[in-house]
């Protein structure tokens, strides 16, 4: 009995590619020789009856000098005989006269009609021996090697015709098992060993090199499940450790001054000229409809120079509607289908994340852990469709629309409060990151992974220190600064870069993530 859910077995794939490819390359190729030697018999055919209305030239003359009757007969018998060689010989000739009667038929049993297929060629004589003094000499040939010839040819573009689809199949088949079908048998042998629990053992095959991408690819894909679930095991064992012998790690780097050091009031002068300055640019831009040179200019121009503008600013709401704004006139289709799947998601999205905030506190607090900090977030349209472009992935496949961060006084509250979300939800495979033990090059540094809620939507959750915290939001790992370099690189006018280098030369280096909510201290 087969398994639910197991494809049945169908045509090997080699026999059907050779198959499909061998009937379509039959029809094209096939009807295309077919015109061309229907053509060439054609032609064949005309020069044929051309010499046979040549040679009744002289047959013609002598109807015509004729004085008797009888002497048309027996020259017309004499043209058979000398044509033929028998009088049953497949040539017929007919005299008509002016309305269409036979007049003169060397065989007086013959049809005066000529059947189908057969040579046929005629001519006009003149003679007062026929009625009206006009007459048309008729000649056609039945038995003769033109009907044999267009047989043989036709036999021989049927039989020419199979061998190459057979060809073809063979070929195509033999390709396939040595390119493919070898390989592929190997690479599900792989897969089998996989599932096995197997996951890293995978060979690389030989034959197509997507093939032997592919394998290479699962081998790298059974790597990464093996060093998740070691860095998960790893991480339930640094929790189970005390709080005593678990030391605060100080991997990343030291946090980054200041860029520029300003007068406060003169700061605060700045930041609210930006401020003003991109609410302007933001309302000129909600008033516009999505269609028009103008409105897609300014859209491009928001886009890429005032959104980071504002994330930098620290005001996210502003760039939220920003970058929404931008999005609905560029793409106008894009931002209509994301903002129906984000809002298939709930009815109310803060009220979802308000719930989940509620749990975690509780589980948190089952665990004996009190955060410093909770902080939380929902991707607008714009952030989800960006993402969605730059990893290839549908919008069920972000788990990050939502998003919880976690902060604590140490390492080993962090790794703590980690066993404890996973247990209580479900841990999404493959989404967990331990940036704690491994920290990224620029020195971020934090656990990331993604757990399942009981409604059945996926959520991240970050948790960090309070040190691994400011040295995220303010040094090299923060999120606006490698966004900026990353994604925004259209220059802007003239006149609103200067505006905006001012601020730049006044931005603090400790500047708030602006896609998570005011940070909130947790009771």
């Amino acid at each position: 009995m087969r398994r639910s859910g197991v494809p049945a077995r169908g045509i090997p794939l080699g026999w059907r590619l050779g198959l499909t490819t061998a009937v379509i390359v039959t029809l094209v190729f096939g009807s295309l020789t077919a015109i061309l030697q229907k053509r060439d018999l054609e032609r064949s055919r005309e020069a044929r009856e051309q010499l046979l209305a040549e040679a009744l030239a002289p047959l013609a003359l002598d109807i015509e000098s004729a004085s008797l009757f009888e002497r048309i007969e027996e020259r017309m018998a004499s043209y058979e005989r000398a044509y033929v060689g028998r009088p049953s010989g497949g040539l017929q000739i007919l005299l008509r006269d002016a309305s269409g009667h036979v007049v003169a038929n060397p065989g007086d049993q013959r049809p005066e009609e000529r059947p189908d297929g057969a040579l046929y060629a005629k001519m006009s004589v003149r003679s007062p021996l026929l009625a009206g003094g006009l007459g048309v000499l008729e000649v056609w040939q039945t038995h003769c090697d033109w009907q044999d010839l267009q047989k043989r040819r036709w036999r021989g573009w049927a039989l020419s015709l199979a061998v190459a689809a057979i060809s073809i199949v063979l070929s195509l088949y033999a390709v396939h098992h040595l390119l493919v079908g070898r390989p592929l048998r190997r690479l599900l042998d792989g897969v089998t060993q996989m599932e096995q629990g197997y996951w890293s053992g995978m060979a690389i095959p030989r034959g197509a090199w997507e093939m032997r991408w592919l394998a290479y690819r699962f081998r790298n894909l059974g790597g990464q499940l093996e060093e998740t679930v070691r860095r998960l095991l790893d991480a339930e064992r640094r929790a189970t450790l005390t709080a005593g012998s678990q030391a605060p790690a100080q991997n990343g780097p030291a946090p980054h001054p200041g860029t520029a050091v300003v007068h406060r009031s003169e700061e605060a002068f700045r930041k609210k000229t930006l401020r003003r300055y991109l609410l302007s640019r933001l309302r000129s831009l909600e008033s516009r409809k999505p269609s028009g040179t103008a409105a897609a200019a300014l859209a491009e121009e928001v886009w890429k120079d005032d959104v980071p503008a504002a994330e930098r600013l620290g005001d996210n709401a502003l760039k939220i509607r920003l970058d929404d704004a931008a999005f609905r006139i560029l793409d106008p289709a894009a931002f209509e289908t994301v903002q129906a799947g984000l809002q298939s998601l709930g009815a109310s999205r803060k009220k979802w994340l308000r719930h989940r905030e509620s749990e975690l506190k509780a589980v948190l607090r089952k665990a004996g852990l009190k955060p410093r900090l909770l902080q939380s977030r929902a991707k607008h349209a714009a952030s989800v469709w960006r993402k969605m472009q730059s990893k290839g992935l549908s919008l069920e496949q972000i788990h990050d629309i939502f998003a919880f961060r976690v902060i604590f006084a140490t390492e080993h509250e962090c790794y703590t409060a980690l066993a404890a979300l996973h247990k209580e939800f479900e841990p999404v495979l493959l989404r967990f990151k331990d940036y704690i033990a491994e920290p990224k090059p620029n020195g971020y540094q934090s656990l990331h992974t993604c757990i399942r809620s009981a409604d059945g939507i996926i959520f991240e959750v970050q948790i960090r220190t309070m040190d691994m915290h400011t040295r995220a939001e303010g040094g090299d790992p923060a999120h606006w600064r490698y966004k900026a370099e990353r994604t925004f690189r259209m220059p802007a006018p003239r006149w609103s870069r200067r505006l905006r280098k001012r601020w730049l030369l006044s931005k603090s280096a400790s500047a708030p993530r602006p896609d998570f909510h005011q940070s909130r201290i947790v009771d």
